[in-house]
């Protein structure tokens, strides 16, 4: 017996997220350490799954066309999870990467793939900007 199942990109993303919360490494740092999450669709998943509250997403396309997240201030694009806490990091991404120490975890979206398939991020700073 053959099975397919198609799921729409948001319930792709919401299995994503549920996924990453279950990862060993994800739980300890939760509790123990610390977890920057940088917003893009799928991060802002993950940190709804782990904290019950999305990022805000620069912008995005939907089915009324392009949207913006300007005057959204509310919600935060870049968040830290430290010790079950979070907290928003906007313009304090840099100095929130300098505190990271081995088993703290860094979720941030890939927007790009090398030749061997392997998923990879674009960055033109150490702190993923």
């Amino acid at each position: 017996m053959r099975i397919q199942i198609t799921l729409t990109v948001p319930e792709g993303k919401r299995l994503i997220a549920k996924g990453i919360a279950r990862r060993s490494d994800v739980k300890k740092a939760i509790h123990h350490g610390k977890i920057l999450l940088k917003g893009g669709t799928t991060v802002s998943a993950v940190c709804e799954e782990l904290c019950g509250k999305p990022l805000r997403i620069s912008g995005r396309v939907t089915p009324k066309g392009t949207k913006s997240s300007k005057g959204i201030e509310e919600v935060w694009h870049c968040s830290m999870i430290e010790k079950g806490s979070l907290r928003n990091i906007d313009g304090q991404v840099d100095q929130a990467v300098s505190t990271l120490k081995k088993g703290d975890v860094v979720i941030l979206g890939a927007n790009a793939f090398d030749n061997y398939g392997n998923a990879a991020m674009m960055i033109g700073r150490a702190s993923g900007g």
